[in-house]
C-alpha cells in the first residue's frame, strides 16, 4: 500500500512540475507561437527519468499533452478539442520518448549514480543528453505541425532548429538542478552547493529572460508600429481612391441634371471623357426610375438607341428575360462603354435585392449610396466590386440615378505602392465588425492570418449608409522583411551561455567537492583528535577533582577542630592553594570549551543586586586581610531588579575582575559599580581600583591567552594568565563588550556592558526564604550516594554538623534498595538525595532515571548531583534527566549548603 501511494505521489510530482513549467515556458515562444528557444520541461523530464526511471513515462506524456492543448475555447468541447488537435498527441509522444532515450544513453555511457561533477560524465551529459535526445522531440514535433497544416513548409526548418535548440538548452540548464535537488533531499549533497549552482544558473537565466521579454516586446511594438504605419497608408490610399471614384459619379450626376434633351451620344461622349481619367470605374450608366405606365414609351426609346435590346428586363441564371409587370422600375437607360455591357442594357436594377436596398436608401437620403459586394458582369475574371448610385432629377422632370461600376481590385492594386505594402494581407469588409463577411481580400491565407492576427491595423470609413472596414494584417513575407529576430537570438545565445556557465559551475563545484571530501576526512580526523583531547581533559578533570575533593574536605573538617592560630594559618594557606589549583583547572577547561565553541550561555532570571552583594561578601575576608576597601556602587533604584542573564558566567566575569584588582592593588579602594545606560538597552558593570595600573603598551595584549605582564623569572603575582581572556570571551558570548582604562601607578578601570533584558518576578518570590542563616536543615533525612570513602566521610561530617540525618549508599543499586526499604519504615523517610555520577554497578545518571520512573512517593524526591565532571554539556545532561541541581567537586561547603537551601526554598514556595 505504501508503495502504491509513493508511486502516486511521484506521478503527481512529475505531472505538476512538467505541466507548470510547460505553461510558463509557452510565454517564451517565438512570435509565430509554435516553437520556444528554451524549453525547461525537457530538462525536468530527463531529470525525472534519471531519478525515478521509465515508470513515470505516462505522467510526462499526459503533462506534455495538456501543456500543448487548450480546453478554454467555448466553441469546442473536450471531445471536439481532442479530435481537432491530433498533432498534440504526436508532440507529447515525442517529448516523453526523447526523455526516455536521453535517460537510456546517459545510464548506458555514464555513471549510474548520477555523478554530474565528474568531467567524463559532464561531457557525456553535454553531448548526449541535450543535443542527441532533443533530436527526436524536435523532429516529431515540427513534422506533426507541418503535416496537420499548423505551419507551412517555409517555416519547417526554422521551427525544427528552434525546437531542437530549445530542448537542448532546457536539458543542459535544468536537468542538473533536478539531480542536485534530489541528491540534496537524500542528504548526499550539500544545500550550499545546490544553492550556488542554482543561483548562478537561474540568476543568469532570469536575467536572460528579462532581456528576452524586453526585446520581444520591442520587436512586437516595432511590427505593430510598421503595421499601423503601412496600414494607415494603404487604408488612406484606398479610401482616397474610392472617394475619387465617388466624385466621378457626382460629376456624371451634375452633367445629367443640367443636360437638356439627353441623347445616347451626349451620354457616351461625357462618360468617355471622365472614364479616361480613372481606371477603377469600369462603367457609367444612367438608371431611370419610372412607373409601369411609362414602360412602353421607354422600351421604344431603348429599341431606338439599342436595337438589340429586349426592353426592360431581369436576369435569371445569367440569362436576360422580359421583366414581369412591376409598379416601379429602375432600369439602365444608357451605359458606357457598351462593349461588354450589352446584356445589361434595360436591366431592371430594382429587381435585384442588393441593388434595390441601395436604391431605396439613396432615395430616402437623397444622397450618394453604394451597394454591398456584387459580382460584375463586365469582367468575368475579376468581377468583385460595388455599384454607386447618385439620385438625380433632370430639368425635364425625369428622375433616376447616376451610376458607376467600381472594381475593388483595381483600387487596391493602385493603393499598394511599396514593396512592404505588397506583402500585407488586405481585407475589405462590409460592416464595422471585423468578423463581417469579406467584400474582398488580397494576400490573405486563413492559417497565416490566424498566426499573425495579433499584428494588424483596422480602419473604418462611411459611404452613404455603409460602414466599410479595412483590415491590414501581416503575412509571412512581411515578417521575414521586418522582423529582426533579435529576441530569439538573444534568448538562444544567452541561454546557451547559461548552460555553459552551468557546466563550468559543475566542474568548479566538482573540484570543490573533491577538496571538501579531503577536508572532511582531515576534519574528521582532527575532530576525533579533539574529542580524544576533550575526553582526556574531562577524565583528567574528574581524576584531579576527586582527590582534591578529599583534600579540601579533610581540610574543611580539620578546620572545624580545636586548632591554634598557627595551625589555622597553615590550614588557610592549604585551602587557598587547593582553591587556586581548582581555579586553574576550571580556567583550562573553559579555554578548551571556548576553543571548541562548546561553551554555552544559559540565561536565567537573576537578581543583579543580590549577585553583586554576594560577590562583595565573598571577597570581604581577603579585602580585610590586605587592609583594602571593596565598595558596591549600585545606582539602579530597584534593588529587586531581575534580568535575563547567565548568572554563573556573569559571576565568573565579576569574580575574575575583582580578583585581578585585589591582586594588583596594594592599598586603597576597589569599587564595583553597576548602572543602566540612558537608553536602557544595556547594563554596565565597572570594576575600578587604585592599584599599580597598566601601561598602554601592555593594554593591547591584556586579553590574550596565557599573557602575564611580568617577566616569568621575576614576577611577584600569581596566575596563569587566563582570567581576563576568559572574561572577554564570556562577555562577547553574552552579547556585550569589555574595555579597560588604566594609568600607570594610578589605577585601572575594567568596564563591560551586556544587553539589558528585564523580567517580571512573581509576587510569590517574596515568600522565599531570605537567607541561608535563617534556614534550618535540622532533622531532615539525606541519602548520600557516593563510592569514594573520603568523600563519604566529608559529606557525612559536614551535614551532621548541620543536624542532618545522613545515610550512605556506595552505588546506585544500593540507593534504590535503601529507598525501597524506607517505604515500609515511616521513621526513615528520605527528604533529599546527594548523587555521585560515577559509581560502580549502577551510575548516578541511570539511578536518577529509574527514580523518576517510580510510581511512589520518591518519584519527585529532590536530587543534587555531586560530580567531578565540569563540562556544561554534562551538567545539562544531568539536569535534563531529572536531577534538580549540581554541585561540582571538590565540594565547597558553602556551595553545597546553598544548593540544598535553593532546593528546599523551591519546595516551600510550591507548598505555599
Amino acid at each position: 500500500m505504501n508503495y502504491f501511494f509513493r508511486n502516486i505521489g511521484v506521478f503527481l510530482l512529475v505531472f505538476v512540475v512538467y505541466f507548470t513549467s510547460g505553461k510558463f515556458s509557452l510565454y517564451l515562444s517565438s512570435i509565430d507561437g509554435y516553437s520556444t528557444p528554451v524549453w525547461p520541461p525537457a530538462g525536468f523530464a530527463l531529470g525525472f527519468i534519471l531519478i525515478f526511471g521509465n515508470r513515470i513515462w505516462f505522467a510526462l506524456f499526459l503533462a506534455a499533452y495538456l501543456t500543448n492543448t487548450s480546453f478554454s475555447d467555448p466553441e469546442f468541447g473536450w471531445f471536439k478539442t481532442f479530435t481537432h488537435n491530433p498533432q498534440n498527441l504526436l508532440i507529447s509522444f515525442g517529448n516523453s520518448f526523447s526523455a526516455l532515450f536521453g535517460g537510456y544513453i546517459l545510464k548506458r555511457f555514464s555513471d549510474s549514480k548520477l555523478n554530474i561533477f565528474s568531467v567524463r560524465d559532464l561531457l557525456s551529459f553535454f553531448l548526449l543528453a541535450g543535443p542527441t535526445s532533443a533530436i527526436f522531440s524536435s523532429m516529431i514535433g515540427s513534422l506533426s505541425l507541418y503535416l496537420f497544416g499548423i505551419i507551412y513548409q517555409d517555416f519547417l526548418f526554422q521551427t525544427w532548429f528552434t525546437w531542437w535548440l530549445g530542448d537542448s538548452i532546457g536539458i543542459i540548464i535544468f536537468t542538473p538542478i533536478v539531480i542536485l535537488t534530489y541528491k540534496w533531499f537524500l542528504k548526499e549533497e550539500t544545500g550550499m552547493r545546490l544553492l550556488l549552482f542554482t543561483s548562478a544558473t537561474m540568476g543568469t537565466f532570469l536575467l536572460t529572460l528579462t532581456i528576452f521579454f524586453v526585446t520581444r516586446d520591442w520587436e512586437k511594438e516595432f511590427i505593430r508600429y510598421r503595421i499601423k504605419s503601412d496600414g494607415q497608408i494603404i487604408a488612406s490610399e484606398i479610401e482616397n481612391r474610392i472617394f475619387e471614384n465617388l466624385r466621378v459619379v457626382k460629376s456624371l450626376g451634375s452633367f445629367l441634371s443640367l443636360q437638356r434633351n439627353l441623347t445616347k451620344k451626349d451620354f457616351d461622349s461625357y462618360a468617355k471623357s471622365i472614364l479616361e481619367e480613372t481606371e477603377s470605374v469600369s462603367a457609367l450608366s444612367w438608371n431611370v426610375s419610372i412607373p409601369h405606365s411609362k414602360r412602353s414609351y421607354y422600351e421604344s426609346q431603348l429599341k431606338t438607341d439599342y436595337p438589340s435590346s429586349i426592353g426592360i428586363n431581369t436576369r435569371e441564371e445569367n440569362l436576360s428575360k422580359k421583366s414581369p409587370i412591376e409598379s416601379q422600375y429602375v432600369f439602365i437607360r444608357y451605359i458606357y462603354p457598351l462593349i461588354g455591357n450589352e446584356s445589361v442594357v434595360g436591366y431592371d436594377v430594382f429587381s435585384n435585392p442588393v441593388r434595390k436596398l441601395a436604391l431605396v436608401n439613396s432615395m430616402q437620403t437623397k444622397d450618394l449610396e453604394i451597394t454591398g459586394k456584387v459580382n460584375l458582369v463586365q469582367d468575368s475574371s475579376d468581377n468583385v466590386g460595388f455599384l454607386v448610385f447618385y439620385p438625380i432629377k433632370r430639368s425635364d422632370g425625369e428622375f433616376g440615378f447616376a451610376t458607376a461600376v467600381i472594381k475593388i481590385t483595381s483600387i487596391i492594386n493602385k493603393s499598394l505602392i511599396g514593396n512592404d505594402q505588397n506583402n500585407l494581407c488586405v481585407q475589405i469588409m462590409d460592416g464595422e465588425n471585423t468578423e463581417s463577411k469579406d467584400v474582398y481580400n488580397r494576400n490573405c491565407n486563413t492559417s497565416h492570418e490566424k498566426m499573425f492576427s495579433e499584428f494588424s491595423h483596422i480602419h473604418k470609413t462611411q459611404i452613404g449608409s455603409h460602414i466599410i472596414t479595412f483590415k491590414i494584417v501581416a503575412t509571412k513575407e512581411y515578417f521575414e522583411k521586418n522582423l529582426t529576430n533579435a529576441s530569439r537570438f538573444i534568448l538562444i545565445i544567452s541561454s546557451f551561455l547559461t548552460g555553459l556557465l552551468g557546466i563550468l559551475m559543475l566542474i568548479i563545484l566538482g573540484k570543490e567537492k573533491s577538496i571538501q571530501d579531503i577536508v572532511e576526512k582531515r576534519t574528521f580526523e582532527l575532530e576525533k583528535a579533539n574529542r580524544v583531547k576533550s575526553e582526556f581533559l574531562a577524565n583528567m578533570s574528574h581524576e584531579i577533582r576527586t582527590p582534591m575533593n578529599g583534600v579540601l574536605g579533610m581540610l574543611t573538617l580539620l578546620e572545624e577542630t580545636n586548632v591554634d592560630s598557627e595551625q589555622k594559618d597553615y590550614l588557610d594557606n592549604a585551602k587557598k592553594s587547593v582553591l587556586s589549583l581548582l581555579t586553574i583547572i576550571n580556567d583550562i577547561l573553559d579555554v578548551s570549551k571556548l576553543e571548541n565553541h562548546k561553551l554555552e550561555i544559559i540565561p536565567t532570571e537573576t537578581n543583579v543586586y543580590k549577585l553583586c552583594r554576594d560577590i562583595q561578601l565573598l571577597f570581604q575576608s581577603d579585602v580585610i586581610d590586605k587592609n583594602l576597601k571593596l565598595n558596591l556602587d549600585f545606582t539602579i533604584e530597584d534593588k529587586n531588579l531581575h534580568i535575563l542573564v547567565d548568572e554563573n558566567r556573569l559571576r565568573q566575569v565579576l569574580n575574575n575582575l575583582i580578583s585581578n584588582s585585589l591582586k594588583f592593588t596594594p592599598s586603597g579602594i576597589i569599587t564595583l559599580a553597576v548602572k543602566l545606560d540612558p537608553s536602557r538597552n544595556f547594563i554596565e558593570f565597572c570594576v575600578h581600583d587604585t592599584g599599580i595600573g597598566i601601561s598602554e603598551e601592555n593594554i593591547k595584549r591584556l586579553f590574550d591567552r596565557f599573557v602575564q605582564l611580568e617577566d616569568a623569572r621575576t614576577k611577584r603575582f600569581e596566575g596563569a594568565g587566563l582570567g581576563l581572556y576568559i572574561s572577554k570571551q564570556l562577555v562577547n558570548l553574552m552579547g556585550g563588550d569589555i574595555k579597560v582604562e588604566s594609568i600607570l601607578n594610578i589605577g585601572s578601570t575594567f568596564k563591560f556592558t551586556i544587553p539589558f533584558h528585564q523580567v517580571e518576578i512573581p509576587e510569590q518570590i517574596a515568600n522565599r526564604i531570605e537567607s541561608l542563616e535563617t534556614f534550618n536543615l535540622k532533622n531532615i533525612n539525606v541519602l548520600v550516594a557516593e563510592d569514594n570513602l573520603l568523600n563519604q566521610k566529608f559529606v557525612r561530617k559536614v551535614l551532621e554538623k548541620e543536624k542532618v540525618n545522613v545515610t550512605i549508599a556506595s552505588n546506585g543499586k544500593e540507593t534504590i534498595q535503601l529507598l525501597d526499604r524506607s517505604l515500609s519504615n515511616e521513621s526513615v523517610k528520605y527528604d533529599l538525595i546527594l548523587m555521585d555520577i560515577q559509581m560502580p554497578e549502577l551510575d548516578g545518571l541511570e539511578t536518577t532515571k529509574r527514580i523518576r520512573q517510580r510510581k511512589d512517593d520518591y518519584q519527585n524526591i529532590p536530587i543534587i548531583a555531586l560530580t567531578a565532571n565540569n563540562m556544561d554539556s554534562q551538567i545539562q545532561e544531568y539536569l535534563a534527566n531529572g536531577m534538580d541541581d549540581c554541585v561540582k567537586k571538590p565540594i565547597i561547603l558553602s556551595e553545597l549548603l546553598n544548593s540544598i537551601y535553593k532546593i528546599f526554598s523551591k519546595g516551600n514556595l510550591t507548598q505555599s
